[in-house]
């Protein structure tokens, strides 16, 4: 088969498909007040995708399955100082979180630019009482005038670096709200070539002598105004702009219900959560970077390790969110979970044999 009838075929598939996801709004008259209502409701994206329903996700399930590797994990972890050490892991996670956008940087130019920033940016300021909006100020100034890749790990180390210093301060907490995911969105893009895509769609990228204007501009951190679709997956449907202000805000309740009501151990909500927020995707660009950095720092404030697992390969990851969004989230949660408690074995190791030293 062709690879032109072979879009054409997705392109049919994926059209049948949003025919029949929002089949609801069909039976209004489109513009009407009430067709209006529904489409910036986002109930019908919702309804159809139920990102946040733990039992037909399947999380409530894999939770029993795993009940033997979650008591390993706690037992070990009760014998650790987990914060401390978390904060030895954060060049290694930001350099995997990046790896899985393309970032071509090893985990050792993470260490070097770690080691950089607490020499020459650590030492002098506080993070653990920044906000959010002091820390995009911060990288703004931090990473100017270097190359994309080195300015994408610098952003990523410096936030997961802020997240594991205000962690402990924000204890058994459910997370960041709405306004501090969408500075995070502005920190993980900035001064990299994930901005320019919003300076293209903005008609401000003129390098290839285009004139390049897709509707209004949206700054780094605000909503995207276009339906998207994403390479891996031409049939992963994500909510339409005017969907987005209110799933989004929905995300956040349902997290903070489900955090109140601890039915999912942590390890596993932050796996739901991740996935329930890429399937969102409701930024123009860094949407994966910002799902790891509300995953890292939700795991922080309950006491967890950030979730680094081994011999990663980008197509690996990309393949468990996928299905994640789609309902089939058994590899991701049994990958993530096998990797924090294989992270605390391996520190549990380090701290004996540095007590015997």
């Amino acid at each position: 088969m062709s690879g032109n009838a072979l879009s054409n075929m997705q392109r049919q598939a994926r059209r049948a498909l949003l025919v029949k996801i929002y089949e609801p709004a069909s039976r209004l008259r489109k513009g009407s007040p009430e067709y209006n209502r529904l489409a910036c409701s986002g109930r019908v994206w919702e309804e159809y995708f139920q990102p946040g329903n733990s039992r037909e996700k399947g999380y409530l399930g894999l939770q029993r399955v795993h009940r033997r590797l979650l008591a390993d994990v706690d037992a070990l972890r009760a014998t650790l100082p987990v914060s401390a050490l978390g904060k030895t892991m954060v060049s290694e996670y930001a350099q995997q979180s990046v790896m899985i956008e393309n970032n071509p940087l090893t985990v050792g130019d993470a260490h070097r630019v770690l080691e950089t920033l607490q020499e020459s940016v650590f030492r002098r300021v506080d993070l653990a009482s920044m906000s959010s909006s002091e820390l995009v100020e911060m990288v703004s100034s931090e990473t100017a005038g270097q190359g994309s890749a080195i300015n994408e790990l610098t952003n990523h180390i410096i936030a997961s670096q802020w997240i594991a210093e205000s962690a402990a301060f924000k204890a058994r907490t459910a997370g960041f709200c709405e306004d501090e995911v969408r500075d995070l969105a502005v920190v993980s893009v900035r001064n990299t070539d994930s901005e320019a895509v919003y300076d293209m769609r903005r008609g401000k990228d003129h390098r290839a002598g285009s004139n390049l204007v897709w509707g209004e501009p949206v700054p780094p951190g605000e909503y995207r105004n276009l339906p998207i679709a994403v390479r891996s997956n031409r049939l992963r449907i994500f909510p339409y702009p005017q969907e987005i202000p209110a799933c989004v805000r929905r995300f956040f309740e349902w997290r903070d219900a489900q955090h109140c009501e601890k039915r999912l151990h942590p390890l596993v909500l932050a796996c739901q959560m991740t996935a329930y927020f890429v399937h969102l995707h409701p930024f123009s660009d860094g949407n994966g970077r910002t799902s790891r950095m509300i995953q890292q720092d939700y795991l922080a404030r309950q006491g967890y390790l950030p979730v680094v697992i081994q011999g990663l390969e980008r197509k690996d990851y990309l393949r468990m969110i996928d299905n994640a969004c789609g309902g089939e989230p058994g590899e991701f949660v049994t990958v993530v979970l096998e990797a924090q408690l294989a992270a605390l074995h391996r520190l549990y190791t380090h701290c004996l044999l540095t007590d015997a030293m």
